[in-house]
């Protein structure tokens, strides 16, 4: 919006408005604030409209003609009367009232025909003629020689995009000539005339245009509180444009509402407003126009505060109230009022007079925090002061360590001195970092206490509490006696077995029935401290020690600390692990036995490893080997140390029974060689599977019977012991082969099944061959063929193939009788309704022997057919038959399309209602119509391309168009055609 400042400086010391006028309301006060005027009354003047309606309700036709009210030059041209275009611009052309408003947009504004001597603002289509499809109006509001003519374009509908408004206002300034465009909202409506609206002017010949930058074709723009000036030259023949700030006009009848704009707050209605603000605000008065409001704004200063300062004298000594606070900064001899709150608490007000130099002393104050100070004369209140904080003076004190007589007695104290004398206090402290129970007692005449029997050790946060007053804290403070003289090993015993941890050792010189806590190493590592108790004669007995050198023993007696002189070494007895083997040979294996020789101090148990996946804890075991080479080990426990030991040694003498025959599959009758393979043996027994057997090393053996037969060899050596080997062998049997058929006359092109007939065994494969192409099929039986089409004679022949006897052959012939050829002829056509159409076999017409069965059901050499269809017919001759058919299709119709999409792609570029099947058509009308009725296009070419979406070279916009169509066929029929086809790009 456009906005206009106004400052207004009034006398008034304590009061500042400053005005500031937005599009047609301004803002003005009727009073001044002050301490007894805390209010004042705002006033708003509106200048708006009152519209009239253009009377415009035909969608893209111009109003009537139109007064201005005064002479508007445009482009150097006076004029007193205007059309309005329902597409958003103001016309001087007046021979254009009541004509059609073009609404296409095809190009830019300059030399664009179709907005001769048009204001355009912006020029887009809209659809005035829809339900509540909005209003324009026109008004002339002002006074002479500076008024304003108005047209409004309020929430009118877009063409095509409906549900979206546009609302914009065009005013003509009286004497200045000047132009403006408000747009309030301009949206895009992308399914009709691709969005396009243009902001400009142009004279009445095309040859001057202004237009706003970005707003002219082919730009695609939404707009939102946007308004541009177009301000003539000195001669009007030419217009500069700028952009300012959104104004429209509101309108004269609008109410006035009013806010604070400070808190967002709405404070009412109407003319005048009371106002009391206690903090600079800014109000802001508005008037409705279309889709629009109009503001003022109008800033208010309450009356300024005074200040005051504050100085503060602490209380004079703890938990005494005895403090004050002096305020200044008052009006000197007047009568003040002052608030404040104590540690957030607000406290009793003080009434008081201000003294000669304008301050005022609070007294009998407290230690703590005074804050939010504020004074009030008469209805005047001072901004707040504070925080002040008044603090009670320190107290210190100091604190010494009282003797002790021998380490480890609680004869020790703390002296405190530094405090108020003959004064109560709670003391507290800490013993080596635990806090202890407060001890309460009475200082002596020198403000000194003394805290007795106390024990060695740590004292730390030491403090003395009076009333709310307390010590900072104070210490560590350290008491230790006199260090304890060293002690002695004074005896030690090893452990009983290696491993097992039940050494002791004997400490002397502690306290006797002491609490001690021994720490030592343990070859040179601390260990975890020990508690126990000393026995009378002051020695210290520690059990459960295991072997290692023990050293730097200390006893610690609460805090005293007694070192140990002297070392321990504490030896395990040994422990050692021993055996010896004696071996039995055997067929299953040989047999090792284990003697063992391990001794300790006390009990042994024991794991043997065999070397071969097998273990056992007896104390002398014996195990079974295969042959190999075989590390055993011995480990030796007395479940807390072990010892190892290890022994190899090798175990061979195998056995394996193992031969090779050649061949392993054979032909009947012949023979085969058996080869031995077998170690470590030196006798050998064979059978053969047919009965024969043998004792040599390598026996050969003849086969006569078909079958399979298994061998067997036993193989021995001197111990003895045997092993037993398997292999078999096949003998395959001599076959013969025959070909059996279901039939071996039939017709031509009919499948029958051929069988072989042969021998399985030892079969490796088998072929087919059928004397009616080079093709063959493997390893199929039986199988399932066909030969040819026009009869003959054909030799089947099927291979067979054997793996160790010879492969067999066998032929056999096959005769086919040929099936009779049938013809139709080629596909046609016939118009439905038309001269019947003859159908026929014209290969057997003549053919006595010859048969027909038509799908129609008739008998007969032709048929007579009518209407479009497919027709087939099956001929038979000497039992054997074959089919033919024909298409029979209709000659006679014109098929149209309701979408074409003539952007160049080759698809669909053209509107031409007919396809390749209408090819009937003799004669052929088109005419083409636009939404207004005009002829554009028209073609009577049967085959010609069709309408390519122009008129003269110009492409037509997108939308729905009209069509007629008249067709006559080669059969006389006759159609006539009207409907809609929608352009697309």
């Amino acid at each position: 919006m456009r906005q206009k400042l106004l400052s207004i400086a009034l006398l008034f010391i304590t009061l500042l408005f400053v005005e500031r006028a937005a599009g047609q309301v301004t803002i003005t006060s009727s009073d001044s604030l002050s301490c007894t005027t805390p209010c004042t009354v705002l006033t708003a003047h509106l200048v708006g409209d009152s519209p009239t309606n253009t009377g415009i309700s035909i969608d893209d036709v111009y109003s009537g003609v139109l007064p201005i009210g005064f002479t508007f030059n445009y482009y150097g041209t006076p004029y007193t009367d205007v059309v309005i275009g329902p597409n958003g611009t103001v016309c001087f052309d007046l021979t254009l009232a009541g004509a059609y408003d073009p609404w296409p947009i095809t190009a830019v504004l300059l030399g664009n025909p179709s907005k001769f001597n048009n204001i355009c603002g912006p020029w887009c289509d809209i659809d005035i003629s829809v339900p509540d499809g909005g209003t324009i109006t026109y008004s002339l509001t002002g006074i002479a020689p500076f008024r304003k003519y108005i047209v409004t374009f309020c929430n009118d509908r877009m063409f095509s995009c409906t549900t979206q408004i546009t609302s914009t206002q065009i005013i003509l300034y009286e004497t200045t000539n000047i132009i403006e465009c408000h747009i309030a909202t301009k949206p895009v409506c992308a399914t009709w005339n691709s969005g396009r609206a243009i902001i400009g002017v142009q004279n009445a010949t095309g040859t001057a245009a202004t237009v706003a930058p970005g707003r002219d074709f082919p730009s695609v723009y939404t707009c939102t509180n946007e308004a541009w000036r177009f301000t003539p030259n000195a001669t009007g023949s030419a217009y500069t444009v700028a952009a300012i700030p959104y104004a429209p006009v509101p309108y004269s009848s609008s109410p006035i509402h009013w806010y604070n704009t400070t808190t967002g707050a709405y404070l009412g209605a109407g003319l005048t407003q009371t106002v009391c603000p206690t903090t600079t605000t800014t109000y802001r008065a508005g008037a409705l126009g279309c889709a629009d409001t109009s503001f003022g704004y109008y800033t208010v200063t309450p009356a300024p505060v005074f200040t005051i300062t504050l100085t503060s004298t602490n209380p004079s000594r703890c938990n005494l109230c005895d403090g004050s606070i002096t305020v200044a900064g008052f009006t000197p001899g007047l009568a003040d009022t002052i608030t404040y709150e104590l540690g957030g608490v607000p406290q009793p007000p003080v009434y008081a007079t201000a003294s000669a130099t304008g301050t005022v002393t609070i007294t009998g104050l407290c230690a703590g925090t005074y804050s939010n100070f504020i004074g009030r004369q008469g209805t005047c209140a001072s901004l707040p002061a504070g925080p002040v904080v008044l603090s009670d003076p320190p107290i210190s004190l100091t604190v010494t360590p009282g003797p002790q007589t021998i380490c480890g007695a609680c004869d020790g104290a703390l002296i405190i001195n530094g405090l108020y004398p003959s004064h109560g206090y709670t003391f507290n402290y800490s013993y080596n970092g635990t806090p202890q129970p407060p001890i309460s007692g009475t200082t002596d005449a020198s403000g000194s206490f003394t805290i007795p029997l106390l024990c060695e050790g740590i004292y730390g946060n030491i403090t003395a509490a009076y009333g709310t007053c307390a010590t900072p804290p104070v210490g560590p403070i350290s008491l230790f006696g006199p260090a304890p003289p060293a002690g002695s090993i004074v005896s030690f015993t090893n452990p009983t077995e290696c491993g097992k941890c039940d050494g002791t050792i004997r400490l002397k010189q502690v306290i006797p029935f002491s609490s001690d806590t021994i720490s030592y190493l343990l070859n040179g590592v601390a260990q975890p401290r020990i508690i126990t108790t000393a026995y009378g004669d002051s020695t210290i007995f520690l059990p459960g020690l295991c072997d290692g050198v023990y050293s730097g023993f200390s006893v610690k007696i609460g805090n005293c600390v007694t070192n140990i002189l002297g070392t321990a070494t504490l030896t395990d007895p040994p422990l050692t692990a021993n055996f010896d083997t004696t071996f039995r040979l055997g067929c299953n294996g040989d047999t090792v036995f284990f003697h063992n020789h391990s001794t300790s101090a006390g009990s042994l148990y024991y794991v043997w490893d065999f070397g071969d996946g097998v273990t056992d804890t007896a104390t002398n075991p014996y195990h079974v080997y295969d042959t190999g080479t075989f590390t055993v080990r011995l480990l030796a426990t007395n479940h807390f140390c072990y010892d190892s030991m290890k022994m190899t040694f090798k175990i061979g003498h195998p056995l394996n029974a193992d031969f090779t025959v050649s061949p392993a599959i054979l032909c009947q009758n012949e023979s085969v060689t058996f080869t031995n393979t077998s170690i470590g043996a030196t006798n050998y027994n064979w059978t053969f599977g047919n009965g024969a057997t043998s004792t040599i090393s390598d026996p050969v053996n003849a086969y006569n019977i078909t079958g399979k037969y298994n061998i067997r060899l036993i193989a021995s050596n001197n111990i003895p012991c045997y092993d037993t080997a398997y292999k078999s062998v096949e003998v395959d049997t001599i076959s013969g082969i025959a070909i059996d058929v279901t039939d071996s006359v039939f017709c031509a092109g009919k499948h029958i099944t051929l069988t072989g007939i042969f021998a399985e065994g030892g079969n490796t494969g088998y072929t087919w061959t059928f004397g009616d192409s080079g093709d063959s099929l493997r390893n199929i039986n039986p199988v399932y063929h066909s030969f040819g089409s026009t009869g003959g004679q054909y030799l089947v022949t099927l291979n067979a193939y054997y793996r160790a006897c010879p492969d067999v052959k066998k032929t056999r012939t096959i005769t086919t009788i040929p099936v009779p050829a049938v013809y139709l002829g080629a596909d046609t056509s016939i118009c439905k309704g038309s001269s019947a159409l003859t159908l026929s076999d014209r290969f057997n017409f003549n053919n006595p022997a010859a048969t027909w069965l038509w799908n129609t059901g008739e008998k007969t050499r032709t048929i007579q057919v009518t209407t479009p269809g497919v027709y087939y017919v099956t001929v038979t001759q000497n039992n054997c038959a074959s089919t033919d058919s024909v298409n029979v299709e209709n000659d006679c119709y014109v098929s149209i399309p309701n979408i074409f999409t003539p952007n160049g792609d080759g698809i669909n570029d053209y509107f031409f209602p007919r396809t390749l099947l209408s090819r009937g058509l003799i004669e052929f009308k088109m005419y083409v119509y636009n939404r207004w009725g005009q002829i554009i296009f028209e073609s009577q070419n049967i085959l010609g391309s069709g309408w390519d979406g122009k008129l003269n070279g110009v492409q037509q916009p997108e939308g729905v168009y009209v069509y007629t169509i008249d067709a006559v066929f080669k059969d006389g029929q006759k159609e006539h055609h009207q409907g809609n086809v929608t352009l697309m790009r």
